[in-house]
């Protein structure tokens, strides 16, 4: 009997090891916390055929180099899980949108009767869908970076690169790091499969030149591929679809998002008809520019999933009105100088708090941004951002969560429940 080791015992590790026993390997889980899983294997790492790795295990991991060192075959568990799977598989990435995208794409195939999951970084292993054992038409998959970043066969029939900038700087050494392996999920493709790009970004532009597949454009900006904008209306391969006043969604990313959906989950196979529906009907997914209330005359929205700058220039886009902002957390080595250089002047506040609370506020004074307060906690944060005169209160941490919570979920729901006692 072969062994595997699995190096990360959370939950796609966990689902990784259930899947391998299935095949018939004698498999052994390692994990840094000692009260998960044992640090290391109880044998030498030599023997094992196969290793998975689990997204939040590191590249310089001292299990991955010894493995390496060793000639251990390593794929990551989104790789085991989908060569487990049958029917289409949609793998959709980028920086920021790719959970809101593959929610619009199951959405709308949903609403046309075609039987389909989303998996993968959004939530749910891709392995555990294999072990589940449940046959679905299309199989839409989340994918980060790091999931990415040990595939070696992984050859989607739909690869969607949403958009690209700097995330995850305190993983990588650099831009050109992480954007390599963004771009792994179109390495294997071939000219029967399609790459939906984003045409507004000129990096993304330029790697669309050297895919061998078939490249399908989206832009918030030009009438280009399958589905764009134009006379405030969404277009579908030329012909008019609905007037974008129909859609409920907030900010040009989101429509940006919605024409992404729309391109892939029409060529799979959703009717107009539905597609008109998941327009009017889709609402966000929640800890997304998500309405929660006024506060002290203000309108407050929870953006927690905002952990990069970009996410968060976004969200202040689609604000409708001044706005005082509550950033801050555990820090990506993001540069928060040119954040503040490209804030729009409806930022009239910031309150920071958290880990890297001095470092942005620091950044923000250093260009000229002088509207800025360190406080302590979230609570203090809400209130002084209240007592502005803006007429918003955002919160979009253009930061992680990890100094404080568990994951963005935690944090935004923290943020909703403040908000509401606090009224």
């Amino acid at each position: 009997m072969e062994k595997a080791i699995v190096i990360g015992m959370r939950l796609s590790g966990t689902a990784a090891k259930a899947l391998l026993s299935k095949q018939g390997y004698e498999v052994v889980g390692v994990d840094d916390n000692p009260e998960v899983a044992p640090a290391t294997p109880d044998c030498p790492i030599e023997e094992f055929a196969l290793g998975v790795v689990s997204p939040a295990i590191a590249n310089d991991h001292p299990l991955i180099v010894a493995a390496q060192k060793a000639g251990v075959k390593l794929i990551s568990e989104l790789e085991l899980g989908i060569r487990n799977l049958k029917g289409i598989k949609v793998v959709v990435t980028g920086t920021n949108g790719k959970t809101t995208v593959c929610d619009m794409i199951d959405k709308a195939l949903k609403l046309s009767g075609i039987t389909c999951r989303t998996m993968g970084n959004i939530g749910y292993p891709v392995s555990q869908v294999a072990l589940d054992g449940t046959e679905y038409a299309v199989n839409i998959i989340e994918a980060s970076s790091f999931q990415l970043e040990h595939t070696y066969t992984l050859r989607p029939d739909y690869a969607v690169l949403t958009n690209i900038a700097p995330d995850h700087m305190d993983r990588y050494p650099d831009f050109a790091g992480y954007f390599s392996a963004k771009k792994r999920v179109f390495r294997l493709q071939t000219a029967s499969d399609v790459a939906v790009l984003n045409y507004d970004q000129p990096a993304i532009r330029e790697l669309g030149k050297h895919l061998a597949s078939e490249v399908v454009w989206v832009s918030a900006a030009e009438a280009v591929g399958d589905c764009y904008i134009k006379n405030n209306a969404f277009y579908l391969r030329g012909e008019q679809l609905i007037s974008v006043k129909e859609s409920k969604l907030r900010g040009e990313f989101n429509r940006f998002n919605m024409m992404t959906a729309i391109t892939v989950a029409a060529r799979l196979g959703a009717t107009k008809e539905a597609l008109k529906k998941f327009v009017r009907e889709y609402r966000p997914l929640p800890h997304r520019i998500e309405y929660v209330g006024v506060f002290r005359g203000k309108r407050c929205f929870n953006d927690s999933k905002g952990t990069n700058v970009s996410a968060t220039l976004a969200a202040l886009d689609a604000m409708e009105g001044s706005t005082a902002l509550i950033m801050g957390g555990s820090d990506k080595k993001e540069d928060y100088c040119e954040f503040f250089l490209d804030v729009p002047e409806k930022l009239k506040f910031v309150a920071v708090t958290g880990a890297n609370a001095e470092k942005i506020y620091g950044s923000a004074l250093k260009v000229g941004f002088n509207d800025i307060v360190i406080v302590k906690d979230l609570q203090a944060a809400i209130i002084r951002a209240a007592e502005s005169a803006a007429d918003i209160v955002l919160f979009s941490p253009a930061s992680a969560s990890f100094d404080r919570y568990t994951g963005y979920k935690e944090r935004g729901e923290r943020f909703k429940n403040l908000v509401s006692a606090l009224k």
